[in-house]
């Protein structure tokens, strides 16, 4: 008698990386911005590792939420701004400016420059989950 082992198993679903986003649901680009995230969940956006990314945009006051921010914060992937001026207020946002990319090219009604910031702390899948969102937003919308 001779019994065979399948080596197929089931592979397990991968769980999805979410990227937690602050932003200004608010703001004056906040509908274009809702729309470019559907976009980029639509283009079923995954890690190199092939687990999928999700983006999660956190609720609530946004200044508030900016005021909490420091240099250790880590509740956070990324960080969308309604204008460089919004870090005045906010010295661990300031020191990030200078490499913050400017997504405005992926929105229609947005100022001169829209800083989206990933925090330094930020590292491994939520960073590259991060980065994709980032690439995908300094893109222009394909009408």
């Amino acid at each position: 008698m001779v019994s065979l082992l399948c080596g197929c198993k089931p592979r397990p679903k991968s769980s999805a990386v979410t990227v937690r986003t602050l932003r200004n649901l608010n703001s004056l680009y906040g509908s274009e911005m809702d729309r470019r995230i559907l976009d980029f969940q639509g283009s079923n956006p995954r890690l190199k590792s092939g687990q999928p990314i999700v983006i999660q945009s956190d609720t609530g006051d946004y200044k508030d939420m900016l005021g909490k921010q420091t240099s250790a914060s880590d509740d956070l992937d990324l960080i969308i701004l309604d204008s460089p001026d919004d870090v005045a207020a906010h010295p661990a946002l300031a020191i990030e400016l200078p490499h913050a990319a400017n997504v405005c090219a992926g929105l229609k009604a947005c100022p001169a420059n829209i800083p989206a910031i990933i925090p330094p702390q930020i590292t491994g899948d939520h960073r590259e989950a991060a980065q994709a969102f980032v690439d995908f937003l300094q893109k222009a919308p394909s009408s």
